[in-house]
């Protein structure tokens, strides 16, 4: 049964770095390069999300997060925060993780300066990153001993900039709003990198039990980590909706609330 408790952990990690956090709603192929003034000027929403975690017919956990823009940041910067749970048979665990993102106009993707992370309970630990070199670097203190680590041309990942699990996921949401359909990025885990290939499949109708049918678009992990399969939706903000773990026992999230409230620059 400490397989399925797993299952249902590593749906959290899914959560952080699936959930899309801030752009307002456009069309694909609609969104040029962003300069400063025109990241800016769009609409910096503060967010909140709450997902029921599901595993055998059972909900066994949750997630609620919040993101939260800096005021007159320069370039803009937000702190996003998320605590999780779930309780499995005799093995409960919570995750806490808070992390700051910004956006480059000179590389135009994101970048993680810095982000913390606490797991109680099952697979415990406690964990700090600090990125630098334009997030080509990063020092983590992992239960207090220190790691480095640095994309290079050995690795072949010279350019590819390392992400927590929060900015990975706004990564994400722009790429999609870009158009693009076959994509890598690259999270900074605990004792590694991790590499992530993303392509997307194309539309898939859904039956959500809050909102009913959902047209959603359909994304698939298809490298390591290829039993990974999300759902976003246009209507709700090109969020996350539903996240499954094509395991034995199908770990399910659904997104049960989500709250925009945003300010005009």
């Amino acid at each position: 049964m400490t397989a399925l408790t797993k299952q249902a952990l590593n749906i959290l990690v899914i959560l952080n770095y699936c959930l899309f956090l801030f752009l307002p709603k456009l069309h694909a192929n609609s969104l040029p390069p962003l300069s400063t003034e025109k990241f800016t000027a769009l609409h910096q929403c503060n967010k909140t999300f709450e997902y029921d975690i599901h595993l055998l017919g059972g909900n066994v956990g949750n997630l609620h997060r919040t993101v939260k823009w800096h005021k007159d940041a320069f370039p803009a910067k937000a702190t996003v925060t998320s605590f999780g749970d779930v309780s499995f048979l005799w093995l409960d665990s919570t995750y806490q993780q808070t992390s700051t993102m910004q956006y480059s106009t000179k590389y135009q993707h994101f970048l993680t300066p810095s982000f913390s992370q606490k797991i109680v309970g099952f697979r415990a630990r406690e964990m700090t990153a600090k990125m630098s070199d334009n997030g080509l670097s990063s020092t983590v203190n992992l239960d207090n001993k220190l790691y480095y680590y640095q994309q290079t041309k050995e690795n072949k990942h010279e350019n590819q900039p390392l992400y927590d699990l929060d900015t990975l996921g706004t990564q994400i949401r722009l790429n999609l709003l870009q158009g693009k359909t076959s994509f890598t990025l690259f999270r900074q885990a605990s004792k590694k990198v991790e590499a992530y290939q993303f392509e997307v499949t194309g539309h898939e109708v859904i039956n959500h039990e809050k909102w009913g049918k959902l047209r959603t678009i359909k994304v698939i992990e298809v490298g390591e980590h290829k039993s990974t399969v999300l759902w976003f939706s246009a209507k709700y903000d090109h969020q996350l909706v539903k996240a499954q773990l094509d395991l034995i026992f199908s770990p399910t999230v659904w997104l049960t609330h989500f709250n925009k409230q945003c300010v005009e620059k």
